[in-house]
């Protein structure tokens, strides 16, 4: 667990633009952890996901003097009796994970380790972290972004702003499309284009993304990649896609914005996600998916409620 002390005082005007009511007295309290259910005390900031039923039973069994909650959550006066502080928002959920990144999550100083590769033509932007054993070939790399120790980014490559690639990621490697001759062998189409990563995204350590064919592969904004995935020749993953985990995605899938793919799905090339779509995982895709649904299974078919 990492422990920080933080006044309340300046955690409620970090969130001063979500808070709808403050019950209780703030006043000369502090926070210095933020822990799961079972490892709260005293000192913990708490939250109440609304998603619970039981929101109110939570609040007032819970060891932590300080809460987010939703306005469901009364200030009854057992909640007064125990002196304990609600933070009221819309989504505490949302409301704890800023307070974790802005309080207690610590990122790597800008810096370019000693050991790492630079291409004497790569442009590197400001705020940026490279670490132990990188290979940064001929690109553009903008700012604040954090790149973790032996990652490869090949030429062809652009990163945006504000980005994080964990180690053993390597993007921009040649795909392999292969031709078969007449006789039986391979011949290898040729890798002309590059990897455009745009802002706020996150890449998972041991990730592949292959570098286009003769287009580009794209990575828009806000999108996050979990470790051990392969993303192939001319994807396009549209913002904030979401795939965990161990998934493929084959040459030339496009996938609609705000789209979920969940563990070791494989989807097969030229396939069309749709918008707001949900793949389940273990799925293995091999038609279009339309804007808005879910698909499970193998072959994946649309998922309906029963």
């Amino acid at each position: 667990m990492i422990t920080k002390r933080l006044e309340l005082k300046d955690i409620i005007r970090y969130i001063s633009n979500e808070l709808k009511q403050i019950y209780g007295s703030p006043d000369k309290l502090f926070v210095d952890n933020i822990a799961d259910a079972a490892n709260t005390n005293d000192n913990t900031l708490d939250w109440i996901n609304p998603a619970k039923v039981n929101k109110q039973e939570i609040a007032e069994s819970s060891k932590a003097k300080v809460m987010l909650v939703d306005s469901s959550v009364v200030f009854s006066k057992e909640l007064q009796t125990l002196k304990k502080v609600l933070l009221v928002v819309d989504d505490p959920k949302s409301t704890i994970i800023k307070i974790i990144n802005r309080f207690f999550v610590e990122n790597p100083k800008a810096h370019i380790d000693k050991s790492a590769f630079i291409h004497p033509n790569a442009i590197i932007g400001e705020n940026v972290y490279i670490g132990p054993n990188c290979y940064i070939g001929d690109c553009v790399i903008g700012d604040n972004n954090i790149i973790h120790s032996n990652v490869c980014i090949y030429d062809r490559t652009k990163i945006g702003n504000n980005n994080v690639i964990h180690s053993g990621a390597i993007i921009c490697v040649d795909g392999l499309g292969c031709i078969r001759n007449v006789d039986g062998s391979l011949t290898e189409f040729p890798q002309l284009g590059g990897v455009i990563i745009g802002n706020n995204t996150y890449i998972g350590g041991n990730t592949h993304i292959a570098s286009g064919s003769l287009s580009d592969t794209i990575i828009d904004n806000g999108c996050k990649i979990n470790g051990m995935c392969f993303i192939g020749s001319n994807n396009h993953l549209c913002e904030n896609v979401w795939i965990t985990g161990s998934t493929m995605l084959a040459g030339s899938v496009t996938v609609g914005k705000n789209s979920t793919i969940f563990s070791k799905v494989v989807v097969r090339d030229w396939c069309q996600i749709g918008e707001n779509v949900t793949i389940g995982m273990g799925s293995v895709v091999t038609k279009n998916v339309p804007s808005g649904e879910t698909w499970v299974g193998n072959p994946a078919k649309k998922y309906e409620k029963q």
